[in-house]
């Protein structure tokens, strides 16, 4: 059997299967003419995928790299452009062991890791009169 024979077999299965599952009342809108209906892929991704995707092994790269910077304005260009997600900088938070809440936004988490490691060697080295160069 043809590759393309076995995947459309393989669909009609899951449209069976889809169409099994719903209810009485969703099946009678989808024998309705004056409904339409629309098919939409969507990859599902186990959770265990999604924690793969960001590890405490690239928060930690991400803070290194993070405390190269010699200003607030790099580092927050760097976490703008590398890190556009909430979770993933709530990784990089955690690792840090900055308080976060549920609240925090984007912004208010890259803040907080900013000043962490960029705010924290500056603030340091204005108290000890020297400059990041010395």
């Amino acid at each position: 059997m043809s590759q393309l024979k076995t995947n459309a077999l393989f669909v009609l299965r899951r449209l069976i299967e889809a169409l099994d599952s719903l209810s009485e009342e969703e099946l009678k809108k989808m024998s309705d003419p004056q409904y339409s209906i629309e098919f939409k892929a969507i990859r599902r991704r186990s959770k265990d995928e999604s924690k793969l995707l960001f590890t405490d092994t690239n928060a930690e790269e991400a803070i290194t790299q993070l405390s190269m910077f010699s200003s607030r304005q790099d580092a927050q260009a760097m976490l703008d452009g590398k890190y556009p997600s909430k979770k993933v900088l709530e990784v990089i938070a955690r690792k840090l062991d900055i308080p976060i809440t549920r609240q925090d936004k984007v912004e208010d988490l890259r803040d907080k890791i900013v000043e962490a490691t960029v705010g924290a060697k500056i603030r340091s080295q204005a108290i000890q009169g020297t400059t990041g160069g010395e």
